[in-house]
């Protein structure tokens, strides 16, 4: 039988008040905490072994009370723990009232969608009941330690990284909330679709998803859906029974069988052929299927992390997609932006594709030029970051910063001709009765004059008098160009 104290520990977390201390988070101590649960053995639970860990915490029972407690004089929390089903308010409500205080969800809850609702609603973190004191300590920690991207290329230079974890490097809101929901959904056996442009870095995220999970020292399965021929493709996902076709010469499990208790990552599943659709459906709803040329079932316990570049929704209004299937996998939907969508992180990648080759070559290169930073920064990456990668281990291997300059302005001057060809395109759609040739003339000269001020600052380390002479407009000219098209140099 067991002791009041242990049966109160299974039921709300696994950590004693003594490991909490052993483990005390230095950046915790005297940090002011906000509990709103109208479970009081919890929240004495939660609180003594808080207080243990060095917080100042303070209980409420309802949002009414919180709400009340965050407008005194010197009680503004630093983070607010809430669990929303107990306390009679709605998370976007707590989370409009909180404001710039962060806010961690402990709810027992614990379906996908729930999980996933919250995060994006802007939670900074979701965690199940019953709770382990370890992994709250690490959110706590996470959400409140100080900010380092201050100089986000210094974070990834001196950031400690473990050669067993996939490595999300980012630093934009936008990816910071995907790895957030991607670690919240891990433990949950549910399928995921991970969309996003080729190269954006969707098997990153399959990868981190999988090694967060309780099965993450079980298989992880890659399958290329685009590489595998179609006439193959069921064989290789299925395996195949001797004598199924000319050449089975013995049995072949696919990677189905491989992946059994782990993971199995269909990348591109948008390439699939109907047939084979049907067949991952079957796998899907009840986890059974059939080897080629053979009538035993087999069953399999794999979790299904599905990837395309393409626009499903679209696929199946074509027909090329079944739309049973596209809502089996939709459980969870992830959409990664490209790398033209979150510029902010070119610096911080570049920095650390640099480090990571130049340790690999073991070679040594000189820190990536300014001006070479700026067309980073102003080139699309339609390749996105699988792009960028190569582009840097191009500059360690043959440290041709000259060629690499020359090759991306020359795509550079490329894409702009593509923008206003699209400015086109769009002022016709909008304007579909009247096309005002003069106005689209007026908006592709804007276009084209600010990208030639830009290209011309940046050749000429941004001296305006020198950009100036070259333009052959006057100083105060460039000036007044500058403030209308609201140029500024790059940080980086």
């Amino acid at each position: 039988m067991l002791s009041w104290d242990e049966g109160f520990s299974q039921r709300y977390g696994k950590v004693s008040a003594t490991n909490v201390r052993s483990q005390k988070v230095e950046s915790g101590l005297g940090k002011k905490l906000l509990f709103v649960d109208d479970e009081r053995a919890f929240q004495g639970f939660l609180t003594r072994n808080l207080r243990v860990a060095g917080f100042d915490v303070t209980c409420v029972n309802h949002w009414a009370e919180a709400r009340q407690a965050m407008t005194q004089s010197g009680s503004v929390p630093d983070l607010i723990l809430v669990e929303p089903l107990a306390v009679q308010a709605d998370l976007r409500e707590i989370l409009a009232e909180a404001g710039p205080i962060p806010v961690v969800v402990l709810s027992a809850a614990r379906d996908p969608q729930t999980i996933v609702g919250a995060v994006r609603k802007g939670a900074r973190d979701y965690l199940c009941k019953p709770v382990d004191l370890r992994r709250l300590e690490r959110a706590i920690s996470e959400v409140l330690k100080p900010e380092i991207l201050d100089d986000p290329v210094e974070a990834v230079r001196s950031a400690p990284r473990s050669k067993n974890q996939p490595e999300l490097i980012f630093c934009s809101t936008k990816m910071k909330q995907i790895q957030q929901v991607a670690l919240q959904i891990a433990n949950a056996r549910v399928p995921v679709l991970i969309e996003g442009e080729s190269g954006v870095g969707k098997d990153i995220i399959a990868r981190i998803i999988h090694s967060n999970s309780r099965v993450a020292n079980k298989p992880f399965v890659k399958v290329n859906c685009a590489a595998l021929p179609a006439e193959l493709t069921e064989s290789e996902l299925f395996g195949y029974q001797r004598g199924a076709f000319t050449g089975a010469t013995s049995d072949r499990p696919g990677k189905f069988e491989f992946a059994n208790g782990g993971t199995i990552f269909l990348d591109e599943i948008g390439e699939f052929s109907p047939s084979v659709q049907a067949k991952l459906l079957q796998v899907l709803q009840d986890g059974r299927f059939t080897r080629l040329g053979s009538n035993t079932e087999i069953r399999v316990n794999v979790r299904i992390i599905a990837a395309t570049n393409r626009k499903l929704d679209e696929a199946i209004t074509r027909g090329n997609f079944r739309e049973d299937l596209y809502y089996r996998l939709n459980v969870v939907s992830i959409d990664v932006p490209p790398l033209r969508e979150r510029r902010e992180e070119i610096p911080v990648l570049a920095q650390y594709f640099l480090n990571k080759y130049t340790a690999e070559y073991r070679t040594s290169a000189q820190p990536i030029p300014p001006d070479l930073m700026e067309i980073f920064m102003a080139f699309r990456w339609p390749g996105n970051v699988r792009e960028l990668e190569n582009v840097i281990r191009r500059y360690v291997v043959l440290q041709d910063a000259d060629g690499i300059r020359a090759e991306l302005e020359n795509r550079l001057s490329k894409q702009m001709g593509g923008q206003i060809e699209a400015l086109a395109e769009s002022y016709i759609h909008d304007n579909p009765e009247s096309v005002d040739l003069k106005e689209v003339s007026r908006r592709a000269a804007f276009m084209v004059e600010r990208n030639m001020i830009i290209k011309t600052l940046r050749k000429t380390s941004w001296n305006k008098w020198r950009a100036a002479k070259e333009l052959r407009v006057s100083y105060k000219t460039l000036l007044t160009k500058i403030e209308q098209y609201e140029i500024k140099p790059s940080p980086y």
